[in-house]
């Protein structure tokens, strides 16, 4: 029984007739039973609801975003299906829980009348008899009267609390997650870096770490970049640069060797440390529905209109901004929709330089730009060298040709490393690359 029942009617019922009062205890088993079984039926048919909900949601989330794409390929009764599949599928599993809830209630209250049948029945022949009087019997039925409510309401109460603790359930699964990268006990925190970074023998696998399945996404990766030093990586697509860039602020932890900054294995320092003194940019620049003012500093409120508009200039965005009508307090929308690859990938370089970071870690950041506007971002990062460690990842070999080192990847491995001139004579991949990217911006600025 709930625990709000109030005791003091059934106390009056055994008063008046103990026997009588038995009888009413009959289809309690039956409650209590029904609540049981209905209530993991509800339980995992609201876990169902909330997941078809889940998907509906991001069905059109995701239809909404990508409007455009679906329009210029003239998919609309294709992403209109979709929708309409997983909006199918929301439905059918509400009237999955409507089924097992219109069986619930009535079961309950058919129960309560019971107990009322069974009274009216016993009672009266009790009163016929004269077992007990017509006013006993008149204040008997009152009292389970009063008892009608709490019986009913444990029907509702058991649906309310089905359906909040599937929400809960939902909920718990994102709070009790364990992150797999995490502070080590007795992790140290640095209060200054210099920046010199080392990769032992470094080898990282996607997938669990402890199983070793899958093959090598890095293998056995080795150098070493002193403070203030520029590295550039180079390589095909998918042979691991961006992998690589992401092991040194732990975006993922790896399998065998070890990463150092400054001496010390980056496992046995704290996120915060560790991240905070990393400024780092994705292959994907990523711009939250603000302004841009509000992408560039970050939640960041010590930054200065000063220090913004030089980050601005750095970043070769300074015309672009002012081409707005509203300047730097443009709202660039969801992902920056309003914006271009190469104005969303400057907002981020900008960020990203607001950023007091002695280690900078760029991942292709001049991709979606033309080449007079690379030339001047890779200028500015070029003007950092000596101030900052950097790690730079281009396709555009020009971007890398100044740092002290470059190393050139394929299928994870390191097949070749040196300065830029003695790349160019060895005749590899960074050479023959390099040389053709010559020959293509000579056409293009011809």
């Amino acid at each position: 029984m709930p625990l709000f029942w109030d005791w003091h009617p059934f106390c009056f019922m055994a008063y008046i007739n103990i026997e009588l009062t038995a009888f009413v205890l009959i289809p309690m088993p039956l409650i209590a039973v029904s609540a049981r079984f209905f209530s993991k039926k509800m339980h995992l048919r609201y876990q169902a609801v909330q997941a078809a909900f889940s998907d509906l949601t991001e069905a059109i989330r995701e239809r909404f975003a990508g409007i455009r794409i679906i329009k210029a390929h003239y998919q609309k009764k294709e992403a209109a299906a979709v929708v309409q599949s997983a909006s199918r599928n929301y439905v059918d599993k509400n009237i999955r829980l409507v089924k097992i809830i219109g069986t619930f209630f009535p079961m309950m209250l058919l129960f309560t009348n019971l107990s009322l049948a069974i009274v009216l029945y016993l009672g009266g022949r009790q009163t016929i008899m004269q077992t007990i009087t017509p006013g006993d019997f008149v204040a008997f039925i009152s009292y389970l009267g009063l008892l009608t409510w709490p019986m009913m309401a444990l029907g509702w109460v058991t649906n309310l609390i089905q359906r909040g603790r599937a929400s809960l359930d939902r909920i718990n699964i994102i709070l009790q997650t364990t992150p797999e990268i995490r502070d080590r006990e007795n992790a140290a925190s640095l209060e200054k870096v210099q920046g010199h970074i080392a990769f032992e023998n470094v080898t990282f696998r996607y997938g669990s770490a402890k199983d070793g399945n899958g093959a090598a996404t890095l293998a056995q990766i080795e150098f070493s970049l002193a403070a203030g030093n520029v590295l550039g990586i180079v390589g095909p697509p998918g042979c691991g640069k961006s992998t690589l860039l992401s092991l040194i602020p732990r975006l993922y932890d790896i399998q065998e060797g070890k990463i150092l900054l400054d001496g010390h294995d980056i496992r046995n320092l704290e996120l915060q440390t560790l991240r905070s003194h990393i400024a780092f940019i994705p292959q994907e620049p990523f711009l939250f529905a603000g302004t841009i003012r509000e992408n560039m500093a970050f939640g960041n409120r010590a930054i200065t209109e000063g220090q913004l508009e030089k980050a601005v200039r750095q970043a070769a965005l300074y015309d672009t901004i002012n081409n707005f009508s509203t300047g730097i307090d443009t709202v660039v929308g969801e992902k920056g929709i309003v914006l271009s690859g190469g104005q969303k990938q400057r907002i981020a370089i900008a960020r990203c330089l607001l950023h007091a970071a002695d280690i900078l870690i760029l991942d292709d950041p001049i991709s979606q730009v033309d080449l007079e506007t690379g030339r001047d971002i890779i200028n500015t990062i070029r003007g950092m060298a000596g101030q900052k460690t950097i790690i730079i990842v281009s396709h555009r070999l020009s971007a890398v040709s100044y740092a002290d080192q470059i190393i050139s990847l394929d299928q994870g491995r390191i097949v070749e490393s040196g300065t830029h001139e003695q790349l160019m004579a060895s005749n590899n991949y960074y050479a023959r690359t390099f040389h053709l990217q010559e020959i293509e911006e000579d056409l293009n600025e011809a």
